[in-house]
């Protein structure tokens, strides 16, 4: 049975209506120029290869990635085509990201910059490229190594390059100080730095807690920023009880009708403000299980 895709204001039920890429017109996803389908109007994807970032499954033809919904389709020809990534490779993913910061213009910085609310001087302390279709930032291990590379598209979708493991967003001039703040997500940890705080961002409001707790090594106070949602929040609160053994850890939530950090930001926060609602939070108790209950 075909795939149904609503592109647009258009209905796709037919063959015709999607088209196969090729070496001038690579898939947007993968970068490779066989076996994968592309909208004519550039708005959706049918990826053979990479699931992630995906929102169903058609078949045998692939994975559907919806990438833009109201403006046509360019076809740069993408810098992913020539670099190759090996398994563990981190020095690959080193080339993806000098490449790409190569890519970036003033002018493409700028507006990122005004689309997010954000300062282009916090986008490039995390080293923000352009693969030809989409924004890129790094993702670094506990160590700072770089390994993957979260893409993000004009439309605020969002998935990653080929063989990228999930990592933490880590700006580039972070120097030990009192405090360290843990966001979530990229855009949100520009949205710290423009604060005047030190800060990286995990990758998803549940992942990579064991990277944080040993990037977090040196830090006097771990403050962990809440997105307003109950999955961010259980997220945060599930962070905030591993990383408790090791550190003072604090849980800031935005306030209501406030989405994230970024959004409140947008809604005016200043950094002296922010200080004072950390300086006001209790630290996180230790809570131990015994016996199925928490004490």
């Amino acid at each position: 049975m075909p795939c149904t895709l609503k592109i647009g204001n258009m209905v796709n039920g037919h063959n015709e209506r999607m088209v196969r890429v090729s070496k001038s017109r690579p898939c947007p996803i993968c970068g490779k120029p066989d076996w994968c389908l592309t909208a004519a109007d550039g708005s959706a994807a049918i990826c053979q290869r990479v699931q992630d970032g995906s929102v169903k499954r058609c078949g045998d033809a692939g994975w559907l990635h919806i990438l833009r919904e109201d403006r046509p389709a360019r076809w740069p020809r993408l810098l992913t085509t020539h670099i190759s990534i090996h398994a563990g490779g981190s020095q690959d993913f080193d080339q993806f990201v000098s490449a790409y910061q190569q890519q970036m213009t003033a002018d493409r910085l700028v507006g990122l910059s005004q689309r997010l609310g954000v300062s282009a001087a916090s986008l490039g302390r995390l080293r923000v490229g352009w693969d030809g279709a989409a924004f890129t930032f790094p993702m670094s291990d506990a160590k700072g190594r770089i390994i993957g590379i979260r893409r993000r598209f004009e439309n605020g979708f969002k998935c990653s390059v080929r063989g990228s493991k999930s990592g933490l967003f880590i700006p580039t001039g972070l120097t030990d100080s009192k405090r360290l703040l843990i966001a979530e997500g990229a855009t949100d940890t520009t949205a710290a730095l423009d604060l005047g705080l030190s800060a990286f961002g995990r990758p998803s409001c549940r992942g990579a807690i064991n990277m944080i707790a040993q990037a977090a090594r040196g830090w006097a106070e771990v403050i962990v920023v809440s997105d307003s949602d109950e999955v961010g929040k259980q997220g945060a609160m599930e962070l905030a009880d591993a990383l408790v053994l090791h550190y003072r850890v604090k849980v800031i939530f935005p306030p209501a009708g406030v989405k994230d950090l970024r959004a409140w930001l947008l809604r005016g926060l200043v950094g002296e403000e922010l200080e004072r609602i950390i300086d006001g939070t209790p630290f996180v108790d230790l809570r131990i299980e015994s016996g199925g209950a928490r004490l």
